[in-house]
């Protein structure tokens, strides 16, 4: 009898925490739309998340909804970081690890990805600006859309900064920073927000569930934003962080020491490393940042107000996400590309309004690939077998769950003359930061380096006299990659 007991309660517990995607669709009511945000560059670096950017929409968008303290990207590269995402798989399953991630979609031509799920599922597709990435554009993928919508623009609003251009690579670049006076539709994320807004209330008015998703460049380098948005800050407030150390033991291959993404705009020198730049630049760069990233506030501003005039706001989920950080001078160097918690670490923010008891902020250890499964969840569609990440709805109906032991990325790099590939496999825990870079044809490492996040956020040091705590790590983060690895359904 106490069996039969036992085994009722555990029913009931089990109904009550696993959150049936029944219950989140609420039965009898509309299908629930997406809204769906993605930025480019963009670290944790908005009002909500305790900075000085002067970012208002994003910040009562936080307000409304549950910010994700510590999410991670996984990789800190934009088109490996996007397909992860759009294909629920890791870069260390799929090879997908190179910035353009040119051609692979014939790879993983029978691997449906969020977009083409949604499609399938009765939804209305919309996509504009940068989701995916590659060569093809950043409408890669289009196909799979209900309608890939093309929007044009401007990179920059004088035609004196495309004089002289820098040529490296294939490209011809004009300076880093450009703050013209110009209208904010001039350049391609302001064009991107006015189209944007338009389909959203023309997809409101259909009546059919919508997926929209909006995909602004900036900050993405060069920080071209309108004078207005320069003209919130001085550029005197700013200055080079405090954490431009390296951890001992810290491998010279992989800390993107010549930012040379960077170094493709004109006005930056060629020669002498990051740390030499003079003074004047680095402020500049570091407001140049912060003016992208408060127009890009303005940008997703005007999606947000379109949602709330549209009559779809009360049937809407809102996703906020950008694909990794940035260093703005950490570690004495620029742009991503490393394993380091700044250039890992997103800023996420999810809206639901079905849920308004969900607000504020949740440590819950997340990754970028835990959103496919968290939407299917969340609009009760069922989730494709072939998915890797968690859904967050746990998180979502307690954001102080336990949710993941660590969050973890990679990120591929190149060392010596042979250019042997080595590949940073990094775990962040709820206090630690453990990354191993393994030799990519023997899964030996080659260097190892444990930070203490809590006590040291900077990551300039180095936990060396804590070898049981290392050895078990080391131990969690060979399991972890082993078992990204594991062939699945596609």
């Amino acid at each position: 009898m106490l069996r039969h007991h036992a085994l009722a309660l555990l029913l009931l517990v089990t109904a009550a925490t696993r959150l049936p995607a029944d219950d989140l669709a609420t039965p009898g009511k509309k299908r629930l739309n997406i809204l769906f945000i993605a930025v480019d560059d963009l670290r944790p670096e908005l009002g909500c998340y305790g900075t000085r950017a002067v970012t208002p929409h994003l910040d009562r968008l936080a307000a409304s909804g549950l910010r994700f303290d510590r999410a991670y990207c996984n990789q800190a590269v934009c088109g490996a970081s996007r397909v992860s995402l759009m294909t629920g798989l890791y870069p260390e399953h799929t090879g997908e690890r190179t910035y353009h991630v040119t051609g692979w979609r014939k790879r993983w031509a029978t691997t449906v990805t969020l977009n083409q799920h949604f499609t399938q599922n009765g939804y209305t597709t919309i996509g504009l600006g940068k989701i995916y990435h590659g060569k093809s554009g950043a409408g890669v993928d289009p196909d799979n859309w209900t309608q890939w919508v093309k929007v044009g623009g401007k990179e920059y609003g004088d035609p004196d900064s495309l004089k002289n251009p820098r040529k490296r690579n294939g490209r011809s670049r004009g300076p880093a920073t450009e703050s013209a006076d110009i209208p904010d539709t001039s350049h391609f994320d302001g064009n991107r927000a006015r189209i944007g807004a338009a389909r959203l209330k023309k997809l409101a008015k259909s009546g059919k569930p919508f997926f929209l998703a909006v995909g602004f460049t900036k900050p993405h380098l060069p920080f071209t934003a309108p004078r207005k948005y320069w003209d919130l800050y001085k550029r005197s407030q700013f200055r080079l962080p405090k954490n431009l150390g390296i951890p001992p033991g810290y491998p010279q291959f992989a800390r993107n020491r010549n930012a040379g993404e960077l170094r493709s705009y004109k006005d930056i020198p060629l020669q002498g490393t990051p740390d030499k730049f003079p003074v004047e630049l680095s402020q500049r760069l570091i407001h140049g940042y912060h003016a992208c990233a408060s127009y890009t506030d303005r940008n997703v501003g005007v999606l947000l107000e379109a949602l709330k005039t549209s009559g779809a706001a009360d049937n809407t989920i809102v996703v906020f996400w950008a694909d990794h950080g940035w260093k703005l001078g950490d570690h004495s160097s620029w742009c991503k590309h490393t394993n380091f918690e700044c250039d890992t670490r997103v800023p996420l923010i999810i809206h639901h309004p079905r849920m308004p008891s969900v607000t504020g902020n949740t440590d819950a250890l997340v990754e970028l690939i835990d959103l496919y499964p968290t939407l299917c969840d969340l609009c009760g569609l069922d989730r494709p077998k072939h998915l890797q990440g968690k859904s967050l709805v746990p998180v979502l109906k307690d954001p102080s769950t336990s949710f993941r032991r660590s969050a973890y990325s990679s990120y591929p790099h190149g060392r010596g003359r042979g250019r042997t590939r080595v590949v940073g496999h990094s775990i962040r825990t709820d206090r630690h930061r453990y990354t191993e870079w393994w030799d990519q044809k023997t899964d030996k490492p080659v260097a190892r380096v444990l930070t203490d996040i809590t006590a040291d956020p900077g990551e300039t040091t180095s936990v060396t006299d804590r070898q049981s705590l290392q050895a078990m790590l080391s131990g969690q983060l060979r399991n972890r990659v082993l078992s990204v690895r594991k062939p699945r359904a596609r």
